[in-house]
């Protein structure tokens, strides 16, 4: 019992940087006593000191994207890494905290395989939150914690913006000939993309409404193609959400969303033929060799939508979607089921930014060398 009394080192962090819906999980002997310090809401997984890897666990038990990973007592840090290898890799692993003592004079090396994965590294001592680029060698102790790279620009940046592909694309190896854009919304990403290069864009948009305002706006410019039209995974009719932000608007039903923006809530709902991508882009005479680039911002339609390209999406080099890490609307598939789609056909995540809000984000995938 009395180690239930002891202070949470990092419990004030958790309550800065994660919304209350969040999943935490700690490993060790000490975890059992955060059960209670994550009572407000939040899901409190504990382990033993010794599970079985937490790369074995996450897939058919746990959840496949932990937003706090708590190591209390463990043992082995090190090897707790060695288990999370996979985790770790594709950043699935948001914010990782452990005391000094937990690295049982291996620090060094935790920072090492924690950077080698894309983690920036802080401690928190004295009240104060640092950047280490270096493991420190004071002596003064102190949480540390790891922060996967969609987090930068929110948390510590304050850099309020999506990718910027000017940048991105040449770094990845990405040299956009034409860009298809499913849930084009106004065309806002046109700046972005001329000046990443591109010579063509396709923009794809479901509300008729915000379909005639983009359609004003590309009015005599030969390089811009707009199409209206709900993209999905079969053809059909379906229910379309118009929202009060209408960027939010989608052909699923908000859940999670309502709750993140309170503010944001539903119009009225409207029904829409959907079509697949590749369907559509036959339909109107447009050649798929024209795009290699697949934009997709659909408020969790991504991966009805991927599913319906089929083998359109081996003619692509990159996929630039949005993700989500909970659920914002009924049925959405989430970041990890994004990955499995796209993975499967040939792509590697590369890049990942949550800059507005830690449940959702955008993702950029490269194909990998054939």
């Amino acid at each position: 019992m009395q180690h239930e009394t002891l202070p949470l080192s990092g419990l004030s962090l958790q309550k800065a940087f994660l919304p209350p819906e969040a999943i935490l999980v700690a490993v060790g002997t000490g975890a059992g006593r955060w059960t209670d310090a994550a009572a407000s809401g939040r899901r409190c997984f504990t382990l033993p000191s010794s599970p079985p890897g937490l790369d074995a666990w996450c897939g058919p038990v746990g959840p496949r994207q932990i937003d706090w990973l708590i190591l209390d007592g463990c043992g082995d840090a090190l090897a707790v890494l060695d288990g999370a290898a996979d985790l770790l890799r594709l950043r699935r692993i948001d914010f990782l905290q452990f005391e000094e003592a937990e690295a049982g004079g291996q620090l060094a090396a935790l920072y090492a395989r924690l950077q080698a994965n894309g983690y920036s590294l802080f401690r928190f001592a004295d009240r104060n939150l640092e950047f280490r680029g270096t493991p420190p060698e004071d002596g003064r102790g102190g949480t540390h914690m790891a922060v996967a790279p969609r987090h930068w620009n929110r948390l510590f940046a304050r850099s309020q913006g999506m990718f910027r592909y000017k940048d991105l694309f040449p770094h990845h190896g990405v040299a956009p000939r034409g860009i298809i854009h499913v849930g084009a919304h106004e065309g806002e990403e046109y700046a972005n993309y001329r000046e990443a290069g591109a010579d063509r864009v396709l923009f794809v948009e479901a509300d008729p409404a915000t379909f005639a305002t983009l359609q004003a706006r590309f009015v005599g410019n030969g390089d811009v193609i707009c199409l209206n039209a709900a993209v999905s995974d079969r053809a059909g009719r379906a229910c379309f959400s118009r929202m009060s932000s209408r960027q939010s608007s989608s052909l699923l039903e908000p859940t999670g969303h309502l709750s993140v923006y309170p503010h944001i809530t539903v119009d009225e709902v409207i029904e829409v033929e959907t079509r697949t991508l590749p369907d559509l882009l036959a339909s109107h005479g447009l050649a798929p060799e024209g795009f290699n680039v697949l934009a997709i911002d659909a408020q969790g339609s991504e991966c009805r939508i991927l599913t319906g390209c089929g083998d359109l999406l081996a003619g692509f080099d990159a996929v630039v979607t949005e993700v989500s890490y909970a659920e914002l609307y009924e049925g959405s598939g989430l970041a990890a089921d994004v990955d499995d789609i796209l993975f499967a056909h040939g792509f590697d995540r590369v890049a990942e930014t949550s800059p507005y809000h830690h449940s959702w984000g955008d993702a950029l995938y490269v194909r990998r060398p054939r």
